[in-house]
């Protein structure tokens, strides 16, 4: 799938958040590359650059104090290739990685870490 391709449907995964989760949304930039740079595959101590299918960068929202303002866009990047290769090698549509992907990344915004966010994913969630 080409990126013009692959950002449509990025867009379209975008649209079909609840509507509920979109609104808790702010000041995130949703970007799309093909895979993880080189500073950001060490940073995350990555065996190979198709193990990482996306990422959150900013301050997830509970850690934000009283003087945020006027920061720079939050990003969720996205790794087209990565996505593209685990849909592929475990016989998923692309637009449900792209998805649960988003959702995951979005997850880390609205402040959950990993091992919650594995139970929201696979089970049963609780504090």
């Amino acid at each position: 799938m080409h990126m013009e391709a692959f950002a449509a449907e990025v867009e379209t995964a975008i649209g079909e958040l609840p509507p509920e989760f979109r609104a808790a949304v702010e000041n995130v930039a949703v970007l799309v590359e093909d895979w993880a740079d080189k500073a950001t595959q060490a940073e995350m101590s990555l065996a190979h650059p198709l193990d990482l299918l996306g990422l959150y960068r900013g301050l997830p929202l509970p850690d934000r104090g009283g003087t945020y303002a006027g920061a720079e866009p939050d990003q969720v990047l996205l790794y087209r290739k990565a996505i593209l290769d685990y849909a592929d090698r475990h016989g998923l549509a692309v637009t449900e990685c792209i998805r649960n992907t988003l959702i995951h990344e979005l997850g880390h915004y609205l402040g959950y870490d990993d091992d919650q966010l594995e139970r929201i994913e696979h089970g049963p969630f609780h504090y």
